[in-house]
């Protein structure tokens, strides 16, 4: 056995004294597909959507309590002040385990920490996380220019990828040989692959600008893609979101 550190909204669980038990007891996600029989046909239709359920992990963790915490009870509210907040809608985010090495979890709190004293400065706490069905690869959520040189998904799943352009008026962005096209672009708009949105912010959407073949957005595939851009830009860049499945 080993111990670890849980690291979100770049603070580590080793500040509260808290340790991650390792190895932990792997959760793994399946795949969503439904049977459906049918009279005289051997075996049944399967209606396969080429998705995963979510996963919920279960961390635990051994605490020797901070001198700086004068009691479980001011500790405990410390330690669920960092992992949720209280106030604000549910959604999912980095959570980074060191011996993932280079990949991350995007969840959220399910099950709030349980404390359990073991002395006065000892404790075992356990939480769960709900957890999307794939882990990300840490250095592709940050932004980086298109290269006008292929691109390669080193992973075997195709990548959601987050697209934002800087400029004005019509683009057309071409990825594998599909055409993008986005009309009246009025200073930037992200393509969120992974969200279904095309946007200038949150709160100002530019889906209906947008024209996208078959109705579907563009992903990166394994091995080899291809991206380029045409219209009055200043700034053309992306995060590739390389992701593996947890099985």
């Amino acid at each position: 056995m080993s111990y670890g550190r849980l690291i979100y909204h770049n603070k580590s669980s080793t500040y509260f004294g808290a340790r991650v038990v390792f190895p932990l007891v792997q959760a793994t996600t399946k795949r969503n597909v439904s049977l459906t029989q049918v009279v005289g046909v051997n075996g049944s239709y399967i209606n396969d959507n080429l998705n995963y359920t979510d996963i919920t992990q279960q961390i635990t963790f051994i605490v020797e309590r901070p001198i700086f915490y004068k009691d479980w009870f001011t500790w405990g509210m410390d330690f669920g002040d960092w992992l949720t907040c209280k106030d604000k809608f549910v959604k999912y985010e980095p959570f980074y385990f060191d011996h993932f090495r280079g990949w991350h979890w995007e969840a959220y709190v399910s099950e709030s920490p349980t404390v359990t004293p073991q002395s006065s400065n000892i404790a075992n706490v356990t939480m769960s996380l709900a957890c999307k069905p794939f882990l990300i690869d840490d250095e592709s959520i940050k932004y980086q220019p298109v290269s006008t040189l292929p691109i390669y998904n080193p992973t075997q799943y195709n990548s959601l990828p987050l697209f934002h352009i800087v400029g004005n008026g019509d683009f057309t962005m071409t990825v594998n040989g599909l055409d993008y096209q986005f009309k009246d672009t009025d200073d930037e708009l992200f393509i969120d692959s992974e969200k279904c949105l095309v946007y200038k912010s949150l709160t100002e959407r530019r889906t209906s600008r947008a024209i996208l073949p078959n109705h579907e957005y563009p992903q990166l595939i394994p091995g080899k893609n291809t991206i380029s851009l045409s219209g009055n830009y200043s700034k053309f860049e992306y995060q590739p979101r390389w992701r593996r499945a947890i099985v």
